[in-house]
């Protein structure tokens, strides 16, 4: 099936070099040999880019179906997905069964399992992605891992936590917390935090399993007004650790502000974008502390209404990043939110905001991978695999 939406314009406007295209005629005069020929003048025209490339973008989506043949794609609970970096093949993982899907023309190709015990077994794990060599990486609290897609591990850290984190006031444990690899230099990225008083930490750990870096992420220490807690449950501010290319992002739901992480440099910094369109950041008020499940679903009602923002996407074909942003603003009669105001943002590849913009049409955030230029996003079509795929025009 196949549907058309069209987002409304927005003006926009960066604080410095305001306006629309302009046409720059620049004027090279060439230089003159000594034989006395005349001046010859050659014109070349430099379009500038618009300062909100967004501004008037058009978008429509298109919802494609995987043809699974006679095999079954399990969408209870406790499933992983993941495409490949050259976006050619996506996973599915459930119950150590892979099941391997061809993005070119839609179908599945080939199922196995991996083993539950053993040497080559990935151990308990909660995600997954594929590597660009054809394996997976396995971030399994102790004993992340490496598995070739012959079922054959073929390298593992044996973390020692207590070790790794030693004179810093986070749980061991955390240190698996939000673990990536960087296939490059085998280096592993992880969140640890102190949980009594929810501080973040970036952590880098080496090929030998050492700490290489431990730094606090103290711009984010202010999500926690954010937090609320009954006496069963707590829901607060969410942080993304990507990795792209070179590249290393750590941001979070509470603001557009992203740490960034070179690590050729061993450098880490903060930068906030000046979104013009798009809320800065969370404002306003929550309870932290409730004593009733009807008083905490109120404060999740407030939380859901001020603005989050989302991991960034990196487009291979545009060389650029995009990320969205979405707030509640519409709730059903049981509490749940149903319509949302959801903002779609560009950035270049040096990370400068280039766009935003407001998408109307969208009932949900749409969440994936770009692949040839467009955005697919999984959906699941009554329990079969598909994809909503976005065409964006600006």
């Amino acid at each position: 099936m196949s549907m058309s939406k069209t987002s409304s314009a927005s003006r926009f406007s960066l604080l410095i070099f305001r306006g629309m295209k302009k046409l720059l005629t620049i004027s090279i005069l060439a230089l003159l040999s000594a034989c006395g020929e005349k001046p010859k003048s050659e014109e070349v025209s430099v379009v500038e880019e618009p300062k909100n490339i967004l501004e008037n973008m058009t978008y429509s989506v298109d919802t494609v179906m995987v043809d699974t043949g006679d095999e079954i794609l399990d969408f209870s609970f406790g499933f992983n997905t993941s495409p490949t970096p050259d976006r050619r093949f996506f996973y599915f993982y459930k119950n150590l069964k892979m099941q391997k899907i061809d993005l070119d023309h839609l179908n599945l190709i080939d199922s196995f399992s991996l083993e539950k015990d053993g040497p080559n077994s990935p151990g308990h794990t909660f995600s997954f992605y594929a590597l660009s060599d054809g394996g997976f990486f396995f971030p399994t609290l102790h004993r992340p891992s490496i598995i070739s897609d012959q079922g054959l591990k073929i390298k593992t850290w044996n973390l020692d936590q207590d070790k790794l984190v030693e004179g810093f006031p986070v749980e061991p444990f955390s240190l698996g917390n939000r673990v990536i690899l960087d296939s490059k230099r085998l280096n592993l990225y992880s969140l640890p935090m102190n949980f009594e008083i929810r501080d973040h930490y970036f952590a880098v750990i080496d090929s030998l399993e050492n700490r290489k870096k431990m730094e606090e992420l103290t711009e984010f220490k202010w999500a926690n007004k954010y937090l609320v807690r009954s006496d069963s449950e707590q829901k607060g501010e969410f942080l993304h650790l990507q990795q792209f290319d070179e590249l290393v992002l750590i941001s979070c739901t509470v603001g557009n502000g992203t740490y960034i992480y070179n690590p050729s440099l061993d450098s880490l910094f903060y930068r906030e974008f000046p979104h013009e369109l798009v809320p800065l950041e969370k404002t306003g008020e929550v309870k932290n502390k409730v004593g009733s499940r009807a008083e905490f679903e109120e404060e999740i009602r407030k939380l859901n209404q001020k603005i989050s923002y989302w991991s960034f996407i990196w487009d291979e074909k545009s060389q650029r990043y995009f990320r969205f942003a979405s707030r509640a603003i519409g709730f059903d009669q049981e509490g749940w939110a149903k319509d949302y105001e959801i903002f779609f943002m560009a950035y270049s590849k040096d990370l400068e905001l280039i766009g935003e913009t407001r998408l109307e049409g969208l009932s949900k955030t749409p969440n994936g991978f770009f692949k040839d230029g467009k955005l697919y996003s999984q959906v699941n079509v009554e329990d079969e695999l598909g994809f909503a795929v976005f065409t964006f025009d600006f």
